[in-house]
Order: C-alpha cells, then sequence, then structure tokens
C-alpha cells in the first residue's frame, strides 16, 4: 500500500493536484499492478507444414478480474498475420495468449513479425513485479525434411589445415545439401549442387570467433562472394568450394579453397 500511495501522491503532483483533489479524480490515477508483458522478446520456431498457428505468451502480474491487452503486430512477412489484436485475461488467469497465423509457406523461407503492446498496455508496468518486455520477435523457418546421407570427407587446407569427416543431410525433393556442424557445432552449411553440375553456398553463418562474434561463409568462386561457389564431378562425388569469410562490419577474410568427397 505504501508502494501505491506513493505512486499516487507522484501522479497527483504531475498532474498539478492537490491531495483534496483525490475525492474527485477516483481511481484514474491509480496504479493497475497488471504488468503485461510479453515471456520473451524473441520466439523461433521450425516445422515442415504449410500453414502454422503459433502462441505468443503474454503474462500478467494479477490474476483479479479480467484485462484485455490490445497487440500490434510490424514488419510481418508475405502470409504472416495475427489472428486477433485483442488479448483477454479471465478472471484468475495470468496468461494469455496472442495468436500469429502463417498460411501458405515456402520450404526453405524464414516468416518473421514483431508483435509490440499497445501504449496503454505499456503503462502498465509496476516495478514491484518486474520489467515488462514489450515486444517480441517471432521466427517461423519453413524447414524441408533432410535425410541423412552418411559422413563426407572435408578438406580444407588453406584455411583450417584439417580433414575430417562431416555429417551430409539431403533436403527431400530437392538438389540442396547441408553439412552439419562443419566449423562449429551449431552451425550448419547448405550448397546446392545445380543441374549443371556447379555449386552454390549462399551466405550463411558458419562458426562464431570470439572477438568479432558471427563469421559468414560465402561461395566466391567469381571472385563477387554472390554464392557461386564451384563445381561437383559426379564421377569422384567430390565436391570443390571456394568460399569466403566475412564478419559485418568488420571485413573478409580471403578466399580459400576446399574440397568435400559425398557419401
Amino acid at each position: 500500500m505504501k508502494l501505491g500511495k506513493y505512486i499516487l501522491g507522484l501522479a497527483l503532483l504531475a498532474a498539478g493536484l492537490t491531495s483534496c483533489d483525490q475525492d474527485n479524480i477516483g481511481a484514474i490515477y491509480e496504479p493497475t499492478a497488471a504488468n503485461v508483458s510479453f515471456l520473451s522478446a524473441s520466439q523461433s520456431a521450425t516445422t515442415e507444414a504449410e500453414s502454422l498457428s503459433v502462441p505468443v505468451a503474454i503474462g500478467r502480474a494479477t490474476t483479479k478480474g479480467s484485462y484485455t491487452a490490445n497487440v500490434i503486430i510490424s514488419g510481418a512477412t508475405e502470409g504472416v498475420s495475427l489472428k486477433s489484436n485483442q488479448v483477454t485475461f479471465n478472471d484468475g488467469e495470468g496468461m494469455a495468449y496472442a495468436i500469429v497465423e502463417i498460411a501458405n509457406m515456402q520450404k526453405g523461407k524464414m516468416y518473421t513479425c514483431t508483435l509490440s503492446l499497445s501504449d496503454a498496455d505499456a503503462a502498465t508496468a509496476n516495478t514491484e513485479f518486474g520489467e515488462q518486455v514489450l515486444s517480441t520477435k517471432v521466427n517461423v523457418m519453413c524447414d524441408y525434411n533432410w535425410i541423412d546421407m552418411g559422413d563426407g570427407f572435408y578438406s580444407s587446407p588453406e584455411w583450417w589445415e584439417e580433414e575430417f569427416y562431416v555429417p551430409i543431410k539431403h533436403a527431400e525433393g530437392t538438389n540442396i545439401y547441408r553439412m552439419m556442424g562443419l566449423f562449429q557445432d551449431g552451425y550448419n552449411i547448405d550448397f546446392t549442387i545445380n543441374a549443371d553440375n556447379t555449386v552454390t553456398v549462399p551466405g550463411q553463418p558458419s562458426w562464431i570467433h570470439s572477438s568479432y562474434g558471427a563469421v559468414w561463409l560465402i561461395g566466391d568462386a567469381n571472385d563477387t562472394a554472390d554464392g557461386y561457389a564451384g563445381t561437383y564431378d559426379p564421377a569422384s562425388k567430390k565436391v570443390t568450394f571456394i568460399l569466403y569469410h566475412y564478419v559485418p562490419d568488420v571485413g573478409g577474410f580471403g578466399t580459400f579453397v576446399d574440397t568435400l568427397t559425398m557419401p
């Protein structure tokens, strides 16, 4: 109660009202203590489905009475929508969900949007209950069905001075392949073997440098770092990669030649 009275006093002072005016303003300046907040600043999902409904959790600090929060969607890619811009907490409920709906997704594509609380809901914070998370980014990857092919043999004499086996997966129904954890666990490198036996490697994070952060790997067979990476020899099952390491806002590590013998 002391905190509530203190906040009320500050509100009255800011409004130019005195304590004798309290009977006239009723509960207008009383803090709601709802503290409506997203549970996290981002969330991600991966699916093979063409359509998906993603629940985005919103919490409130009190469960007394009903409360309706207003949610705003922005930065949505094509096919992404919000089921309703209102989320209702029933009496006794401390959790409710905004539903992001994504329709007609294409394989291999990322779908994103940002959800934000309305200005009114952003003003419901009470520091007694912690900091509000006023917006959250939703990322959904429509992924392929990846089929294990076995281990390929990778050679990187110019850059890593190493040779090692790397698990290879194939995206079902495509000519897209994936090297699992090529240089660092958790960083999988996708590449495409085209019908003319050229190979492309689109720019993608490949490992983390202790000082510079994410290092990107990009095909650079024609000195343009545009994804064209080299060739595939069906007879020997060998891929020749000409690659380029790049750190955003820092620069490149140079071009080098690696090989992969497919399983």
